[in-house]
């Protein structure tokens, strides 16, 4: 197989794989503009509202939806649910217990997004590095919770996915195509190192001669040339190292060496 696309072959396949799980249609108005029964998609297509405990078991996932704005939006009513998961403004959530009233919950990691590295499909489920459980109220007015069905289920359908293998395919060649690139890279540092090792002795001699840190060279990746502030001015280091030496500071054959190394240094 070829690696010349692969990373973006990976998130292509996972982006498509993840969408299948949640039932979509397509529909002419964007959701947000969707205030007409006719407009919003079938109830088949929507995110089923949790309205008790009783019909969510541990490990389900569920949508949550709060509400800032003053207004309410009938969010689960408006959107499909692949529209609601993707919505910026709701969570992906595990349900890890629950009472009659509450559910506690930890975000949960939904791959997607425009990078091949945050589309890694086994993390589908698992709790966000930063999330913490929370336990959350039902039946409130500035809240929408939505079913999305158990973990083990949605696991199991990405899983037997058409172009599951596809994409472990992919993404093993993405892995191999990344660390080729990373490898690379750093041998072109190196290289770029090595080129401008003499600069880089050239300021620290400079600085050993002179007893202060007036220069300084950075190779790679974002280097080159680093000028004392209150010298940076064009002309104005090589003023103040010939007032050292005019001053006796610095003998003439230091200094001799000193304006070979700001010759080598561009300055």
């Amino acid at each position: 197989m070829s690696t010349d696309n692969a990373r973006t072959r990976t998130r292509q396949l996972a982006v498509t794989i993840m969408n299948d799980l949640w039932p979509h249609t397509d529909l002419p108005r964007h959701p947000n503009l969707r205030p007409k029964r006719q407009h919003r998609p079938a109830a088949r297509f929507r995110v089923p509202s949790v309205l008790s405990t009783s019909k969510v078991q541990i490990h389900d996932l569920v949508l949550i939806f709060d509400q800032r704005g003053k207004s309410r939006f009938d969010l689960l009513g408006s959107h499909t649910v692949r529209e609601a998961v993707a919505d910026r403004e709701t969570v992906t959530a595990r349900v890890i217990a629950k009472t009659d009233r509450t559910l506690t919950v930890v975000d949960c990691v939904v791959p997607a997004g425009y990078f091949w590295s945050s589309c890694y499909l086994p993390d589908f489920g698992t709790a966000r590095t930063d999330a913490k459980p929370r336990t959350i109220r039902l039946n409130t007015t500035r809240r929408q919770i939505g079913h999305l069905g158990s973990l083990n289920d949605l696991r199991q359908r990405l899983h037997t996915h058409q172009d599951f293998a596809d994409w472990q395919a992919s993404h093993a060649a993405a892995v191999l195509e990344d660390q080729a690139e990373e490898a690379e890279r750093r041998a072109r540092w190196k290289a770029e190192e090595e080129q401008q090792r003499p600069q880089v002795q050239a300021a620290e001699q400079l600085n050993q001669i002179v007893g202060e840190d007036l220069v300084g060279w950075n190779p790679h990746p974002y280097g080159g040339l680093r000028i004392n502030r209150w010298l940076a001015e064009p002309g104005r280091l090589r003023t103040y190292v010939a007032g050292l030496n005019a001053t006796g500071i610095i003998p003439d054959d230091a200094y001799t060496k000193v304006e070979t190394h700001l010759d080598l240094l561009g300055c």
